[in-house]
């Protein structure tokens, strides 16, 4: 591996922070940018507004942006407009960020800069869906008033999160049900133990979960299911975007719904930071950087 490269490490939240150490003890060269809230040691530099000048490979955040057009960066005092820092980049650097827009990819691709979307990774995204399902059962653990043994709980989604979520739950003696859209599902849901009801067709089947997970980034808990839904049941939202709940609709009649986004960043963050590093290093290798 090419040790003289220099990485950058720009905004996110502590999953960045845990990313430039992990980079620094790997041995390169590191540097940071819209970070500042958090004190690195001195030999992790801290970059001046958009001095990338001697970057080879910047790390953007996961997702990239929280606000249209502008860089996710809660450990940042100040604002930065995203197209602004890739406007500020050299030709021919390497950028990798999570989450990216079609918007900043053709500034990127205008710009020439080589850009990568490491959640279009399938190695991050089944990474990352370790720290989300602990992070959900976590949460649940800390806000329901019953054990999650023996609770009954709806997963909302077959997919990577889903799928793994129900067998940890199912672990804990959760009396798991598992929604999804398709045969291919229903029989795998069923070979695993799990009860399985069709995502399109949620009502009429609500008013008996404790809780439920859904993993779906549509609207699949509207008013009509939020009816249905015990007022002591706990929704957990892990959907990407504005979830799959109607979250005032939820306030209004006192379902307790929450868009928890982000867990690897906020229950893991090394172990969320490793599985971004290596995925990003899988990359370099691809393209023969390092």
């Amino acid at each position: 591996m090419n040790k003289n490269l220099t990485f950058s490490v720009v905004g996110g939240d502590m999953r960045q922070v845990f990313l430039a150490k992990q980079l620094l003890l790997d041995g390169y060269n590191v540097s940071s940018f819209a970070i500042e809230r958090y004190s690195f040691p001195n030999n992790i530099k801290t970059l001046g507004t958009n001095d990338f000048s001697n970057s080879d490979i910047i790390i953007l955040p996961m997702p990239l942006e929280r606000e249209k057009h502008k860089l996710n960066a809660p450990l940042c005092n100040t604002s930065y407009n995203t197209s602004s820092i890739f406007n500020s980049i050299r030709p021919k650097t390497y950028v990798f960020g999570g989450n990216i827009t079609k918007e900043i990819s053709n500034i990127a691709k205008r710009n020439n800069i080589f850009i990568f979307d490491y959640l279009n990774r399938e190695e991050l995204t089944i990474g990352n869906a370790i720290p989300t399902c602990e992070g959900a059962i976590e949460l649940a653990m800390h806000e329901l008033p019953i054990t999650l043994h023996c609770a009954n709980a709806l997963i909302i989604g077959n997919g990577r999160i889903g799928s793994m979520l129900s067998k940890l739950l199912s672990a804990l003696h959760c009396n798991v049900t598992v929604s999804a859209r398709c045969a291919k599902d229903f029989a795998l849901i069923s070979s695993q133990g799990f009860n399985h009801i069709n995502t399109n067709s949620l009502c009429g089947n609500l008013k008996n979960f404790d809780f439920i997970v859904n993993t779906v980034p549509a609207p699949v808990i509207t008013k009509k299911e939020l009816q249905e839904i015990k007022s002591e049941c706990l929704i957990i939202d892990l959907a990407s975007g504005n979830g799959g709940t109607d979250f005032r609709f939820a306030e209004k009649i006192g379902v307790r719904a929450i868009h928890a986004l982000s867990l690897p960043g906020k229950v893991a963050p090394f172990s969320a930071a490793l599985v971004i590093k290596n995925t990003i290093y899988t990359i370099l290798q691809e393209e023969g950087v390092i």
